[in-house]
């Protein structure tokens, strides 16, 4: 007796265990009436199914989504980098775009014989005077020397006043030094144009007493001046101040080109 009672947990268990068994035995045949004992078993039981089947849906579903959020994760890491990619493409089409715009303007330009032109890029521009001095990767190697204009298709730019072997340095038209000839289109008169050190502004100063000037007149450049050759654009009178007594006239010219985004230029030697 004390045996038993000291090895009853074991007993029980073993016991459970035939009892389960032989249940499993008894309802695996498929038998189409069950006894009261296996319904009652089964009605219990059947909560702890739901619970098992439950959570085996949450884990599956959870299980999906992490796998889910891990696919779209690497595809979102490929498409951001096409999105990148087509943004490099579009803005070189952006650039050849305006290459193409540059070259077709370059060809609709006329040059004389008497100065054919040196096509160059600005690759760099003055440290101190950033908006009236450009570098050109053109030199004394392709002919160029100071005092030759600097030109694009919409008119002047400058001149070149340093030179080395490879480069040129070009002042600006609107550097403060720089001053030239020309003629307003509309009289005929001489003028004379002085950069302001303005990034968008040239300063008109007559060579005669009477002249007549008017805000939109198209002002070129002189051969008198010897520098620039005849009629190239410089650019439109903005503003005209004939001063306090209607004697001393000045006005304001706005360049054709636009000097802050100048890309390629001809040199005309």
């Amino acid at each position: 007796m004390r045996w038993i009672m000291g090895r009853w947990p074991t007993l029980v268990t073993i016991l459970a265990a035939f009892v389960l068994i032989g249940l499993i035995y008894l309802t695996a045949d498929g038998r189409p009436q069950l006894s009261p004992w296996e319904r009652k078993i089964k009605d219990s039981i059947a909560p702890v199914y739901r619970v098992f089947s439950g959570l085996t849906d949450f884990t599956n579903h959870w299980v999906g989504v992490i796998r889910n959020y891990s696919r779209l994760q690497k595809e979102n890491e490929v498409l951001l980098q096409e999105i990148e990619w087509m943004k490099r493409r579009l803005d070189r089409v952006d650039q050849l775009e305006q290459e193409n715009a540059d070259l077709r303007a370059a060809l609709g330009f006329h040059f004389t014989r008497d100065h054919q032109p040196v096509a160059a890029e600005i690759v760099a521009r003055s440290p101190s005077n950033w908006f009236d001095k450009v570098v050109i990767n053109r030199g004394e190697g392709d002919g160029l020397k100071a005092g030759d204009a600097v030109v694009t298709p919409a008119g002047v730019v400058g001149r070149i006043y340093a030179t080395s072997n490879t480069t040129a340095e070009v002042m600006l038209i609107n550097d403060d030094r720089s001053a030239f000839g020309a003629t307003v289109v509309r009289t005929g008169d001489p003028v004379v144009i002085e950069g302001s050190g303005s990034l968008s502004e040239l300063r008109l100063k007559p060579l005669v007493k009477e002249i007549d000037v008017q805000t939109g007149d198209q002002i070129v450049t002189s051969a008198m001046s010897g520098i620039y050759p005849q009629g190239l654009p410089v650019g439109v009178v903005t503003a005209v101040d004939k001063g306090q007594y209607g004697i001393s006239i000045s006005a304001i010219v706005v360049p054709h080109v636009d000097l802050a985004r100048i890309g390629q230029v001809f040199v005309l030697k």
